[in-house]
């Protein structure tokens, strides 16, 4: 449970952090290219109205190479340092 909670903690912390450096690269010149980003939506195009309230449902996922990056550190960290979570 500790490990699994350790794991979470170190990929929710590396997606937040790969954030802030990819929004900080986009800036720079030099640096743009850990701001590329790639992914998928589905479109919030399909709802329901209920005549009293109107739902609508829909998806969107999208990473950048810093934050892929991140989160190989992170996993990194976590296969270094969880046994010793472990031991005490």
């Amino acid at each position: 449970m500790k490990k699994t909670l350790y794991l979470i903690l170190l990929i929710v912390g590396a997606i937040i952090v790969g954030s802030l450096i990819a929004d900080k690269a986009a800036l720079s010149e030099t640096m743009g290219w850990l701001a590329y980003s790639g992914g998928f939506a589905l479109p919030a195009n399909p709802y329901i109205n209920l005549s009293i309230i109107t739902i609508t449902i829909g998806f969107t996922f999208s990473i950048s190479i810093a934050q892929i990056i991140m989160i190989l550190v992170a996993l990194f960290i976590f296969y270094k340092t969880a046994p010793k979570l472990i031991q005490g």
